[in-house]
């Protein structure tokens, strides 16, 4: 395994921690995210359960299978790289276009670092992919 592979890797398990953790305990999810569900609409752990939990773990854990199988592992990885950079993104235009409402906060620049970091590492094996093209 290269030193691309196993950072992918770590970076996938990372993922997939993230959403075992809020499979397991959407309470904890909520506060990771700081976000709260209704108490007067009990179906809102089911969203963190779903959303935080079974679509982080379950698209991670696809990527660790491709990963270890050679089975679509760079559409694996365009697909997260795509994600976390898509979730730097709206929490950018979210500074932008929300700042005055408070947004502009630690948690949420250390996250864009974060998401993009995650993003950039998911775009190694696609970058490596590409240069190995012929032509």
């Amino acid at each position: 395994m290269d030193i691309v592979t196993i950072i992918v890797a770590i970076a996938g398990l990372f993922g997939a921690a993230l959403g075992a953790g809020a499979l397991v305990s959407p309470g904890w999810a909520a506060k990771f995210v700081r976000m709260q569900a209704d108490p007067a609409q009990p179906d809102g752990y089911a969203e963190f359960r779903a959303t935080f939990g079974g679509v982080f773990l379950a698209l991670h854990a696809a990527l660790l299978v491709a990963l270890f199988t050679g089975f679509g592992f760079i559409g694996a990885s365009a697909m997260l790289c795509a994600g976390w950079a898509g979730a730097a993104g709206g929490r950018v235009l979210s500074l932008l276009l929300d700042g005055s409402k408070g947004v502009r906060t630690r948690h949420n620049y250390v996250s864009i670092i974060v998401e993009l970091v995650m993003a950039i590492v998911f775009a190694l094996p696609v970058y490596n992919f590409i240069q190995t093209m012929p032509g």
